[in-house]
């Protein structure tokens, strides 16, 4: 055998005891988000409201174990969609464990606390909802996530009944935006008024929408129905903010106590 044939099987031989010895990396595609889809399904409604008591009567240890799932999961090498559907999942999922040991964002104190200071383990790291929200999601400069990021509260974006996927994202980020665009409790755009009311997330994150009142009507524009859409875009009202509303996006009766 010559010496160059000695060097080749030697380094298969290498490699194949290598691969023998290192563990398969979970592919991103295999984490599975149906615990998260079936609470969404069980314990929200159609307009978004939660039934925080009975989640914590009945589910709050499949909660925990989707939970400890996310705790566990290493999504940094994943595709970008895959990784975005992870995160906005676990953001969800986070803020409804916050409701369930007590946090409510309906008092300045307990935004501070339930965002800045409530911490659980998400990619192996412990992370507050803020930590996830604007040094992990913000920064894949997809502004859709603000139609999807869902705080507790009743001017929040309505939560969809099943969780983010990969397979799926760009459009249901897409119909998110449309649904929040159109709402007419989030946002109130009437033709032939001299300005519009849009909801406080357009303020609060105005860079992330353009960053002047122009860019802010083409952007919703772009979801809005007609004939909204061609009254922002032919007769550029003024811009108003609406105040927030932090009451608790809770079903009737299904405030935690």
């Amino acid at each position: 055998m010559s010496p160059v044939v000695r060097v080749c099987a030697a380094a298969l031989l290498v490699a194949t005891v290598l691969a023998a010895r290192t563990p398969p990396v979970r592919a991103a595609e295999s984490f599975d988000h149906s615990a998260w889809s079936k609470l969404l399904e069980r314990h929200v409604d159609e307009d978004g409201r939660v039934a925080y008591r009975s989640l914590a009567a009945n589910d709050a240890a499949a909660l925990d174990a989707y939970l400890a799932a996310l705790a566990a999961a290493d999504p940094g090498g994943w595709p970008r969609d895959e990784q975005l559907a992870f995160w906005l999942n676990a953001y969800n999922a986070v803020i409804f464990r916050a409701v369930l040991d007590g946090e409510s964002a309906e008092s300045l104190l307990g935004r501070y606390q339930m965002f800045f200071r409530y911490k659980r383990t998400v990619g192996g790291k412990e992370r507050t909802p803020d930590e996830i929200e604007n040094r992990i999601i913000r920064p894949s400069g997809e502004s859709r996530i603000h139609f999807a990021l869902v705080c507790a509260s009743s001017s929040c974006p309505k939560l969809m009944r099943r969780a983010w996927l990969a397979a799926t994202l760009d459009a249901d980020l897409d119909a998110a935006a449309r649904r929040f665009v159109n709402d007419p409790v989030r946002n109130r755009i009437v033709p032939g008024r001299d300005d519009v009311e849009l909801s406080a997330i357009f303020d609060w994150y105005d860079e992330d929408f353009g960053g002047n009142d122009d860019a802010l009507r083409a952007y919703v524009a772009r979801f809005a129905d007609e004939p909204a859409r061609a009254f922002l875009t032919e007769h550029k009202p003024d811009v108003e903010f609406l105040d927030y509303d932090w009451t608790m996006n809770a079903q009737p009766g299904q405030k935690p106590e």
